[in-house]
């Protein structure tokens, strides 16, 4: 294109980019940033939250948040796409404490977090053993009309189960059913091995757990 004196749009680059990171060539797709910036055709939003989420997949969080900087320094308004990246990339290289901070800034810039982001930090904070910290974000959810899902839940019925606090666990599946949110194969699982952890396996035997219609057996 460029040699036969045809320009690249905003759009041509970012299709580009977005390839060079979903085949792991990041490196590729920052150089192309760069290249993009020196001939004077701006990247946008969807540039910049290409390229950090990349980053962030590959393992290169500190990279991705000097980007960010970067972009937010432009006069860009990073959305929902930017921010649950980083969140994810945080959490995943154990900075979950900065990921609950990028949280509360979206929450102040009254940028709607998704399902998806939600779940990625109850996730964390569970693993880090902190369901009780990560039950209250499920209350945020609700005050902002989000929907927590099936891997929300079982993210955070996990998290009770590791502190073998089983009752808070069964709590948070109960209702979950009542919500009208089909539980998994996993969510039932996690509950039975943490049920069996504690010594109860009785409890299962005698049925006490009431299966949806779904999953009933004659």
């Amino acid at each position: 294109m460029v040699a036969i004196g045809c320009q690249p749009s905003i759009k041509t680059y970012n299709t580009v980019v977005n390839g060079m990171c979903k085949i792991g060539k990041t490196n590729v797709a920052v150089g192309l940033l760069r290249r993009m910036e020196e001939v004077g055709c701006h990247p946008n939003v969807v540039t910049y939250s290409t390229v950090i989420d990349g980053l962030c997949k590959d393992g290169q969080v500190s990279e991705a948040l000097d980007l960010f900087s970067k972009m937010t320094n432009k006069g860009i308004s990073p959305n929902v796409v930017t921010y649950t990246s980083l969140i994810q990339g945080l959490c995943h290289s154990g900075q979950w404490n900065k990921a609950s901070t990028l949280l509360s800034e979206m929450l102040a810039l009254n940028i709607a977090p998704s399902t998806f982001t939600f779940s990625i930090l109850v996730d964390a904070l569970c693993k880090e053993g902190l369901a009780p910290e990560a039950h209250a974000l499920l209350e945020t959810m609700a005050h902002r009309g989000i929907q927590p899902n099936v891997i929300t839940y079982s993210s955070l019925m996990d998290g009770y189960c590791l502190r073998k606090e089983m009752d808070k666990a069964r709590q948070v599946f109960d209702v979950m059913l009542g919500k009208g949110c089909r539980p998994n194969v996993y969510s039932y699982s996690m509950l039975i091995n943490g049920f069996c952890k504690i010594g109860k396996v009785a409890y299962h035997r005698q049925g006490d757990m009431k299966l949806p219609n779904s999953f009933s057996r004659t």
